[in-house]
């Protein structure tokens, strides 16, 4: 890898950093949002507090930031071996299991922390958190779909 090459990927990472912090805060405080529908409204005693759209981007960039890192430990000390062959380079299955739920554990821990909230509800957040982003994600290859098959 050149400095070129290096300069580029740093730029691409700061970027969908960027990106990433803003989607998330979003999806955060959709989360939330949807938690506190389940759980009787804004104003029942098991809700969580919605937090403002700046402190949403921080808790998202506190999350995205512990996912790297993380996710980049056990992608490095989880592809040593190989099942396909020394030479094959592979998808690590057990290493991207372990990658996901390592990240949902810590956007759990993050979120109890800096929301006045229970580990519990935490839990619960974060699956509604997960359920919006996979509908979005959802509804992004359903549109992409239909418009590769289209052209």
């Amino acid at each position: 890898m050149n400095l070129v090459d290096g300069g580029l990927l740093l730029c691409a990472l700061a970027i969908g950093l960027a990106l990433g912090t803003l989607i998330g805060a979003v999806f955060l405080r959709e989360a939330i949002a949807l938690y506190n529908k389940m759980a009787g409204g804004a104003s029942s005693p098991s809700s969580v507090p919605k937090p403002l759209f700046g402190k949403a981007m921080w808790i998202s960039f506190d999350t995205c930031v512990a996912q790297v890192i993380v996710g980049l430990f056990v992608g490095l000390t989880g592809t040593g071996a190989s099942p396909a062959g020394a030479g094959a380079r592979g998808v690590n299955v057990v290493a991207l299991l372990i990658s996901i739920l390592v990240g949902l554990l810590i956007q759990v821990a993050i979120l109890s922390e800096k929301l006045p909230t229970s580990f519990g509800r935490a839990i619960l957040v974060t699956l509604c958190d997960l359920l919006i982003v996979i509908l979005v994600a959802g509804i992004i290859v359903a549109v992409a779909v239909v418009v590769f098959a289209l052209a």
